[in-house]
């Protein structure tokens, strides 16, 4: 059962289903967890539909199996907006006033920064579906757990096949928020610790923008990199990749274009707004839809398909991931305590959508973090193609094509 705060956020084919689902039950019938997710304007409220679903079906599988404590799961999602203001208005909200047990979910990295400082105030378990800064686990607080991947590890992965292809010079248009500057200070780590010959720069830019076009002019007529990697979380992303196409900056055969959001691999949203401009794109995903998937990930990529007639993007299944291991731990625990589901979630090996998941007690960012969460690198060669049959370039065992260049 779910329940909104604010039903018409919520609108749209994915969460239609989900919201005639509204909770009648009190509150002593049910056990409350609360899920987060931007909605709306000026978050990536796609990206937050997709993301919801994921967290609604975890909740819907537990309830069909007879809930847990001998109650049914009651979750109360709430609209982040990507303001991380909001973020923890919400994040209050849910703990004081609709007193959930844990929440899961969210997808801006900047706001789930301000709604960790909640979540360890009041001592109360957060698993991120969504988030990829570093900083967020590295902060090593106990109430924080990450089921998604994490920023160092996805530009290790693209400095790694840059590499492998001879790519010496790279610039990173990146947004100024947590994620994007996170990524772009990432690639630095990660060139220096694999001692990589690559020279790279970056320009930081408002995510709301519409007008990215004199940084792109600047790279195209000066800095003449042989990449260009974008952390612009959508919409501003679509406009970045339409503005360099329209300059013929990128993805041309000088300068390469690489997605750092993933969001590429939406691909129904992706060719509608990005057209011709999108062949030849690279992208950073933690998911692909042509590798087989655990059974429990199988079942959900076909109920995506059977509802929606198409293949699942990752965040579905992030949050599905994100939402199972809170209700595994709640049900591992037998309380709604929130100490006891911390140490229920730290002791977790539980079957998830893309392998069993398990909260590394390391130092640094991969504290309580996933650390076997799997990256992959594709590119799209054809204007129109799917997701599934976009190339795998990386990592080197899945591997099915060379980087083309256009």
């Amino acid at each position: 059962m779910t329940r909104s705060s604010n039903g018409k956020l919520l609108s749209g084919a994915a969460l239609a289903a989900m919201l005639s689902l509204s909770a009648a039950a009190g509150a002593a019938d049910t056990i409350k967890v609360g899920g987060l997710a931007p909605l709306s304007s000026p978050g990536s409220y796609q990206q937050g539909a997709e993301l919801v679903l994921g967290l609604q079906w975890a909740v819907d599988d537990v309830n069909a199996a007879g809930g847990l404590l001998g109650k049914q799961v009651e979750l109360i999602v709430e609209d982040t907006q990507g303001r991380p203001p909001t973020g923890a208005t919400v994040v209050e909200k849910l703990i004081t006033s609709d007193q959930v047990v844990g929440v899961a979910g969210e997808f801006h990295s900047s706001v789930c920064t301000a709604e960790i400082e909640v979540f360890r105030q009041h001592g109360v378990p957060f698993v991120i579906g969504s988030c990829w800064a570093d900083t967020l686990t590295a902060a090593g607080y106990d109430e924080v757990f990450r089921t998604s991947v994490y920023s160092s590890k996805l530009t290790e992965n693209m400095v790694t096949m840059m590499m492998a292809n001879g790519i010496k010079k790279v610039a990173g248009l990146v947004e100024d928020t947590d994620y994007g500057v996170g990524i772009a200070t990432t690639l630095e780590t990660a060139i220096e610790k694999l001692g990589a010959d690559i020279e790279f720069s970056y320009d930081v830019v408002e995510r709301t923008s519409k007008d990215f076009v004199p940084v792109l002019l600047k790279y195209k007529t000066q800095v003449k990199p042989e990449m260009l990697i974008v952390a612009v979380t959508q919409p501003g992303g679509f406009l970045v990749l339409k503005q360099a196409h329209e300059i013929r900056f990128a993805p041309t055969t000088e300068t390469l274009y690489l997605d750092a959001t993933c969001t590429a691999q939406n691909d129904e949203v992706f060719w509608e707004a990005a057209r011709d401009a999108g062949k030849h794109v690279l992208m950073s995903c933690p998911y692909s839809p042509s590798v087989v998937l655990t059974e429990l990930g199988e079942q959900i990529k076909q109920r995506y398909i059977d509802q929606f007639d198409r293949q699942p993007n990752y965040l579905p299944l992030q949050g599905y991931d994100a939402m199972i291991s809170l209700l595994t731990a709640i049900g591992n625990a037998g309380s709604t305590d929130s100490k006891a589901i911390i140490q229920a979630l730290q002791e977790l090996k539980a079957p998830g959508t893309r392998g069993e998941i398990e909260f590394s007690q390391e130092d640094g960012v991969w504290h309580q973090q996933w650390k076997g969460v799997p990256t992959f690198i594709f590119q799209y060669t054809e204007v129109g193609q799917s997701a599934g049959d976009a190339a795998i370039l990386f990592p080197d065992q899945f591997a099915t094509a060379e980087l083309m260049r256009p």
